[in-house]
């Protein structure tokens, strides 16, 4: 009986459901199973959310409570389990003088006990639980914040009144379900470590309006005001410096790629200004670039040249020859590993 009950638990957990299997007819049946929920449930004190990796996430609980009875419509039963690497994270509800209820919970799919529910209705429940995730993690106590510039190697601790600004513009982000394609973050990829009373928090700024936060196997996203950019900027200034080589790079606004040894390269310019993006995958070309080697003198044999990429503005254009293991930028020469087909992965996928 208590696998068929815990059967019942699940959608009775997140929207008062009976499944088929008990007579939905028989208001005896119904009414003692409804009894046994809520002594299985007894007083629930907390609801948090665990990650993957650890990272544990207390949800506000009078908001959970209120919107638990409007999930789990379109719940089925499976037969085919919850894969541990389809566990995106795990829900947990402490009660009262009883063992906490434990729901691991993936894209498509949850379960509880020995039971595993999938349907549209577990699709469901996942981003409502994501985005419950989304303002839980934001309302953490947050001590100590260290802005960084990725692109720029700096590095500043705000102040007490500057840590204030960025959590009240942080508070009031709106979560979302990242879709489509991947945003990379635009130059000078702004970064946040937040000190709290739980695990530090990596805040990254995607976009003037865009920020995202790891959670284990997730990546929650959110929208800011833009008001948070402006800050930053005024904080650390993206300032150009003049003995940095690849600075013009990061200002190009169109990228041009030039078929030479490779057979599966054809000509083409991209317009990265089209979107965020675009632009996002145009610096993080650059940010490959930055990651390779110099190299003290030009290599003796360099192979067939690759193809060429022209990075270009309003006011110049930068040409890098590829080769196979090396690259030339102006007259300088550097190293690298794969870096000629990442970034055709890159700029692929500015294609479809």
């Amino acid at each position: 009986m208590k696998s068929s009950f815990r059967a019942y638990l699940f959608p009775l957990l997140v929207a008062g459901l009976v499944l088929t299997g008990c007579s939905q007819d028989n208001q005896g049946i119904k009414t003692d199973m409804r009894g046994s929920i809520e002594t299985e449930l007894g007083a629930v004190e907390k609801v948090t959310v665990m990650s993957t990796d650890g990272q544990e996430v207390a949800l506000e609980l009078p908001v959970f409570m209120k919107e638990l009875t409007e999930q789990g419509q379109d719940l089925e039963v499976s037969t085919e389990p919850l894969d541990q690497g389809e566990v995106r994270f795990t829900l947990v509800l402490y009660r009262k003088d009883l063992a906490p209820l434990v729901v691991p919970i993936g894209e498509k799919a949850s379960q509880y006990g020995d039971r595993t529910f999938r349907g549209n209705g577990a699709k469901t429940f996942y981003q409502w639980v994501h985005k419950q995730v989304g303002t839980g993690i934001l309302a953490q106590e947050m001590n100590n914040i260290y802005l960084s510039a990725e692109d720029l190697s700096s590095t500043k601790l705000l102040q007490d009144s500057e840590r204030d600004a960025v959590k009240q513009l942080l508070r009031s982000a709106d979560p979302e379900l990242e879709q489509g394609v991947k945003q990379y973050p635009l130059h000078p990829y702004y970064r946040m470590r937040i000190h709290s009373n739980e695990k530090p928090l990596e805040v990254t700024v995607l976009t003037p309006t865009l920020i995202s936060i790891p959670f284990g196997r997730e990546t929650l996203t959110f929208h800011v005001e833009g008001a948070l950019f402006s800050q930053l900027t005024s904080w650390l200034p993206p300032k150009e410096k003049t003995d940095d080589i690849y600075e013009k790079l990061f200002k190009a606004n169109k990228l041009r790629i030039e078929k030479a040894g490779r057979t599966d390269v054809e000509d083409h310019e991209y317009d990265v200004t089209t979107t965020t993006k675009e632009q996002g995958k145009a610096h993080q070309i650059v940010r490959l670039i930055k990651s390779a080697t110099p190299l003290p003198d030009a290599p003796s044999q360099p192979g067939v040249k690759q193809y060429v990429l022209h990075f270009v503005s309003s006011d110049t254009k930068r040409t890098i020859e590829m080769y196979p293991l090396t690259f030339k930028l102006d007259q300088s020469w550097f190293s690298h590993n794969n870096l000629d087909y990442n970034i055709l992965k890159l700029l692929d996928s500015s294609r479809k």
